[in-house]
């Protein structure tokens, strides 16, 4: 049995069988967590006590104990098989987007400027699709590594490793939701979903979302969303 439940922001509880993990969860979990990249809203459950696995960069940004997250390297953490791969992340702005966020920043100030400080502190490191493995299913989230702009030896190389998966999630940011569709098919999963990653953090920002729906008409057949609070099986 598989089962993800969306924890709001970029969070998602991932349960295999009897087996659960929380990955980039926005708050405390109690549960065996993972992190896959250094925004603040997937940082914000991570300062507690709950065992973590991580980049060797946030681990120390945190200055936690952990299981450290290598591209490429199998690891074992919280009765889970974790096997993470780096991706280049979504170009910060494209001059529309640019704009869109300056008067974001002019509108909300102090959110503006939490922002920024917290990016001028958080350690550089790419970003990474996770996943994960027990009772021989495997859960691949791939957070927003399909966009415009994904290179294809960088797509090659995450089909070869991780094509064929039970579910694939996928997150989509603005104007990349009909990519997003497109290049799920090259993954070949048994079941699709695409889930709302970053429409939480871009409402708090005011900024402009976009239905994940737009994403279904491009997508493999039958592929579903994930919301806040909803829950998803495979």
């Amino acid at each position: 049995m598989i089962e993800v439940r969306h924890l709001g922001e970029s969070g998602l509880l991932v349960r295999i069988g009897e087996r659960s993990i929380a990955v980039d969860p926005p708050r405390p979990s109690g549960l065996p967590q993972a992190l896959t990249w250094s925004e603040a809203e997937r940082l914000a459950g991570s300062r507690g006590s709950e065992p973590l696995a991580a980049p060797p960069e946030l681990l120390r940004f945190l200055g936690r104990d952990g299981v450290a997250l290598l591209d490429g390297v199998q690891v074992e953490h919280g009765g889970f098989s974790l096997l993470p791969s780096a991706f280049p992340p979504i170009p910060y702005a494209v001059p529309a987007e640019a704009v869109r966020k300056t008067l974001s920043a002019l509108r909300r100030p102090r959110l503006a400027w939490q922002r920024l400080s917290h990016a001028r502190q958080r350690p550089v490191g790419p970003p990474l699709v996770l996943e994960l493995r027990a009772e021989g299913r495997r859960v691949l989230l791939l957070q927003q590594a399909l966009h415009r702009f994904t290179p294809e030896p960088v797509l090659a190389r995450l089909v070869q490793r991780h094509g064929g998966a039970d579910l694939l999630i996928a997150g989509t940011d603005y104007e990349d939701e009909r990519a997003t569709g497109r290049l799920m098919f090259r993954f070949s999963a048994r079941r699709c979903v695409v889930a709302d990653l970053v429409g939480p953090v871009r409402r708090r920002l005011g900024l402009p979302v976009r239905a994940l729906e737009l994403t279904l008409g491009v997508a493999p057949p039958g592929t579903g969303t994930l919301r806040e609070g909803e829950v998803v099986g495979g």
